[in-house]
């Protein structure tokens, strides 16, 4: 039994619909992700946790600790200006490990007995920016800082940037909004301008050595070109020693 082939002919007015939806659906896009060119944005952020020991052990569970994970804006700015949302991610331990914070601040408070790795994903108002992960070691023990009322407690804080390379216009924009706000460090118990000088200088300091480091790779090029070349000169049949030389005489 033979089938039938059904064949549909398009008309010119559909062709025409289906060339201006196409096109539509492309500038739509490409509007989407269009870029601030030669555009760069630092927005640098402070991570870490504190840790209060109970004195005791837990019979319930065995937690030792109380702790708080967080990451917070280093400019006094309103993070929700581009900050859609933060989410954590705990050890598989805890029965819900995945907490998101929608707004400030950005923390999670627990309790438990181990040190662990946590995962913090910031997203962006703006989906066409990648999200970026940020890593922080839970520290239970250490750094034991002393507080103004005598109390100490382990506190743990560490300066990182946020580098947008040619965002979005929409993106830019909301960047821009808290962009004049300056750095209380009242707010932190570390010395966060000093971390970040002596990371300017660290990176300065490794440009240097990288920079160097090209150079002698370089010179060590060089020389052993000129080693082949001279090895080549002297397999050259043209310029073997045993042919006498010729002389012009003037």
């Amino acid at each position: 039994m033979s089938r039938k082939r059904v064949f549909y002919i398009a008309s010119r007015t559909d062709l025409r619909l289906c060339y201006r939806l196409s096109w539509c659906t492309m500038r739509v896009e490409m509007e989407a992700v269009e870029r601030m060119k030669g555009k760069r944005i630092i927005k640098p952020i402070v991570y870490g946790n504190t840790a209060t020991p109970f004195g005791y052990k837990r019979e319930s569970d065995q937690h030792t600790h109380q702790w708080t994970v967080f990451l917070k804006m280093f400019n006094d700015e309103d993070p929700t200006e581009f900050i859609r949302k933060v989410q954590f991610k705990l050890h598989d331990s805890y029965a819900v490990n995945t907490r998101v914070c929608e707004k400030p601040p950005y923390e999670v408070t627990e309790t438990g007995w181990g040190e662990f790795e946590v995962q913090m994903r910031i997203y962006f108002i703006d989906v066409n920016e990648k999200p970026v992960t940020v890593f922080h070691y839970l520290r239970l023990f250490q750094p034991v800082v002393t507080l103004p009322n005598g109390s100490t407690q382990v506190i743990t804080e560490h300066y990182d940037e946020i580098v947008f390379q040619e965002p979005t216009i929409p993106m830019y924009k909301a960047l821009m909004v808290g962009d004049s706000k300056k750095h209380d460090r009242k707010k932190f118990h570390t010395d966060l301008m000093q971390v970040c000088r002596r990371s300017v200088q660290k990176v300065n300091l490794a440009r240097e050595e990288i920079q160097q480091e090209i150079e002698d790779l370089r010179e060590s090029l060089r020389a052993a070109h000129k080693l082949i070349m001279r090895y080549k000169k002297g397999n050259d049949p043209d310029s073997n020693s045993s042919t006498p030389d010729v002389s012009i005489c003037q």
